[in-house]
């Protein structure tokens, strides 16, 4: 099995979440520590802390989507550093930014390469998806019977018209309130 650079930092983050919680969890009793809970300095300790779960989280659900799309393409290596670097440099932003507040520019760091690694993942899928699609679309399986042909998609185990009847009736439903 090949080694993939977000699933090792995924685990390694989820790891560092826990460790990072065990440590600020072994001062919070103090009530003064670094500077009271409300304290800015506190919340930018707080963050770093719980970026490392939603980060790791956020790399493992990329590698759990390139398991189903070509992740030999350029723009996913692009997306798959994109998701590494947001993830290694909001911590130490957010910790930078507890002891500099006015270093708070330092964000566009982090926040424009998650953002990047997004929209080039979303790209990468809408690609995709085409191929995906004429891939397990399967004619419907009695010629004399109701069904569509395209109708059923195997791997779902719905159909495409449902999906789209039942998003169909929700936007119907929120127009009308």
């Amino acid at each position: 099995m090949k080694s993939n650079p977000n699933l090792f930092l995924a685990w390694l983050w989820i790891l560092l979440g826990f460790v990072s919680g065990m440590t600020l969890g072994m001062f919070f009793h103090h009530e003064n520590w670094l500077g009271g809970y409300g304290s800015f300095k506190r919340r930018m300790y707080r963050l770093a802390h719980i970026s490392f779960f939603g980060l790791g989280a956020v790399n493992l659900l990329f590698w759990l989507t390139l398991q189903k799309i070509s992740a030999a393409e350029p723009m996913a290596q692009i997306a798959s550093w994109a998701f590494i670097i947001g993830a290694i440099a909001m911590p130490v932003c957010c910790v930078m930014m507890a002891h500099f507040p006015k270093a708070h520019l330092i964000f566009a760091v982090p926040v424009l390469s998650l953002i990047a690694g997004g929209v080039l993942t979303l790209i990468l899928l809408q690609g995709s998806q085409t191929s995906l699609i004429n891939t397990r679309l399967q004619p419907g399986a009695d010629a004399g019977s109701r069904t569509k042909p395209f109708q059923r998609l195997s791997r779902a185990g719905k159909t495409v018209e449902t999906v789209l009847v039942s998003f169909v009736s929700w936007h119907r439903a929120e127009a009308r309130c």
